[in-house]
This record gives structure tokens, sequence and C-alpha cells, in this order.
């Protein structure tokens, strides 16, 4: 990304770069990089990508403007089931501004009152987790829906041993007729719902 900021200073960053595999044995699929974490539907998809103009306020508080993204390395496995079920678990690096909710300064500012640290990434424990299982239903000829549910548990900055954990479900439901052209017409429904632990030092 191109970016200028509010004093006319130019930058450049990489919002995703990773290398993944394409053909390992048991339907297994390996990435590593930096990338965006597999949490719900919305925050894998770059924001040109959206149905709509801004993320959900949900989203921006608890991931951050930019999403939850970090570099680390992503194993996924396609199940042997009738239907589309896919497990996924990455590990990332749980410090920075892309880790909102984890191992962010936030800039100086205090987050629920409190000032935050972060720290180089120095041990296992300073680790993200982030678990998926997204899943798809054919319901009939016209209409498909997706279930999903994710996790992302690792340490916060607020104390020496403080965790968050952010868990979500979501669901995307889509109607388009046999007789659609070009896509059109169609009607789609997409919906999260997240929850979040922030465990706050004294």
């Amino acid at each position: 990304i191109y970016q200028i900021d509010s004093v006319g200073e130019s930058t450049f960053e990489a919002e995703e770069a990773f290398l993944e595999t394409t053909s390992l044995p048991a339907n297994l699929q390996l990435k590593a990089g930096q990338f965006f974490t597999e949490f719900g539907r919305l925050n894998p998809q770059h924001p040109h990508t959206w149905s709509f103009v801004d993320q959900p306020l949900v989203n921006g508080r608890f991931f951050g403007p930019d999403g939850l993204r970090n570099p680390g390395a992503r194993a996924s496995w396609l199940l042997p089931t009738p239907f589309y079920a896919e497990l996924f678990l990455a590990v990332q690096d749980s410090h920075g501004e892309t880790a909102h909710s984890f191992r962010n300064d936030n800039e100086g500012h205090l987050l629920f009152g409190r000032p935050t640290t972060q720290g180089r990434l120095k041990s296992f424990g300073d680790l993200l987790f982030t678990p998926r299982l997204a899943t798809s239903f054919d319901l009939s000829d016209t209409q498909t829906l997706l279930l999903g549910t994710s996790a992302a548990l690792g340490p916060n900055g607020s104390g020496a041993r403080t965790d968050t954990q952010i868990y979500g479900l979501d669901w995307f439901w889509k109607w388009k007729p046999a007789r659609q052209h070009g896509g059109f017409p169609f009607v789609s429904w997409q919906t999260e719902a997240l929850l979040r632990r922030y465990e706050a030092a004294a």
C-alpha cells in the first residue's frame, strides 16, 4: 500500500507477503509470511473486496483499523466430509499495531484506562493462536449457506501475564436464481458476532 499521512509523509506498506503450498498430501496446506489472520469472514479480506465502505465498529475496536495481521505461519486441513469443511490454525507474532487487542502499545494511549507495552517476541507465550472452522452447504440449487467459528488467543500488553481471548461466529447466506445473468440478481446476508475477554492488570 502507498500512503500519504496527515503531515504529507509518503510510506509504503506490505499488507501481505507470504508463501503457500499447493500440493501437500492428506488435504493439508501451509502458509508462512505476513498475512491477514483467518478470523471470521471480514478480517481475511482486503478492504477493496468488501461489499460495503467501512468495516463494522466491532472489527475496528477488536482488531484495529488495519485488521488482524502479523508475521507467522498457518496450517489448514480440508476435512473428508461430503460438504466443504476446513480447519485452520494460525500462529503469529502478537506484537504491534496490527495485533490491536494483544501486545500493542496503542501509540501511547490508554486501553481500558491502562497503559500498555509492546515488547518484542521473546518466548512461546508471546505468540497469538487463531483456530478456525469454516463450512459451506448448498441448501438448494439457488441457495448457499456458509458457517464459521473462530478464536484468537494470546497475551496482551497490560501486564506481564495478562491475556486476550476473542471468539467469533459468522454466517453468510446467498440466493442466486438459476436464470441469473452476469451474477445478477442475487440476495446475500452476512453477519458476524464477536466476544472479547480482555484481562487487564491491576
